[in-house]
């Protein structure tokens, strides 16, 4: 079980009602933050943010030395420290709220945001995608097969790797072929290869919608050396059936 106590990254920035709307504005400030938590006596009474203070102060010439009590939201919704974190996503959701103070009863003990829950998901999202990232880097610095659909030994112990290494130079032509998909062959003159060795990542030309991207090909492509090409060009001309198409 996940707590919001786990989750909260910050601990909250109080000031007293009594204050003045320009020294919760300088608090805000001197912390770096867009949120207070107002008190009495340590008592949680309210909530003011940098957007009360500019809509609910400056824009309607509230004066400066007003009390920051006269600004703040009295409404406020919290969180117990021992509350299961999807509680607190069903708050957020069915409130449309960006901030909750955290208690341990009336003692506050922080602010949980919808910035920390984002920041929590995206990390776990990293790490489900991080082994699969590795892989595929993995995958292109293997040791190379000498030709396509061939297994070659590897030097570790006997153990081989049975691989389909697509290379290439610019001039050559990939081809997509699509009928796995039931759709047609999808044809591209390769315009740059940035590994040396002609290793993927290719920079194509499509010619089916004149656009250029890099593409790493899959199982499903092959590359045509630039003379292979010439010479079927040559025997298609020579039927009066050549189209251009690569």
């Amino acid at each position: 079980m996940t707590d919001v106590l786990s989750v909260v990254s910050a601990p909250a920035v109080t000031v007293e009602r009594t204050r003045t709307i320009r020294e919760a504005a300088q608090e805000m400030d001197r912390h770096g933050v867009g949120v207070l938590l107002v008190t009495d006596n340590d008592h949680l009474v309210g909530i003011v943010t940098d957007r009360d203070i500019v809509l609910r102060g400056l824009a309607r010439d509230v004066p400066v030395e007003t009390s920051v009590g006269q600004l703040m939201t009295t409404d406020v919704l919290s969180l117990s420290v021992g509350v299961e974190l999807a509680r607190a996503y069903e708050v957020f959701r069915e409130h449309a709220l960006r901030r909750l103070p955290v208690l341990d009863g009336n003692q506050i003990i922080g602010i949980l945001s919808v910035d920390d829950l984002l920041i929590r998901d995206a990390r776990r999202i990293e790490d489900l995608i991080r082994p699969l990232a590795q892989e595929v880097i993995a995958r292109h610095r293997r040791t190379p097969v000498a030709g396509m659909g061939q297994a070659v030994p590897a030097g570790d112990g006997g153990i081989t790797r049975s691989r389909r290494l697509i290379r290439a130079h610019p001039g050559d032509t990939l081809v997509i072929h699509g009928r796995t998909l039931g759709r047609p062959d999808r044809f591209g003159e390769i315009i740059e290869v940035r590994s040396p060795s002609g290793d993927p990542p290719f920079l194509v030309s499509w010619s089916d919608s004149e656009h250029v991207t890099f593409t790493y090909p899959g199982p499903d492509a092959e590359v045509r050396p630039r003379a292979e090409e010439a010479s079927s060009s040559g025997g298609q001309a020579g039927s009066g059936n050549g189209d251009g198409r690569r």
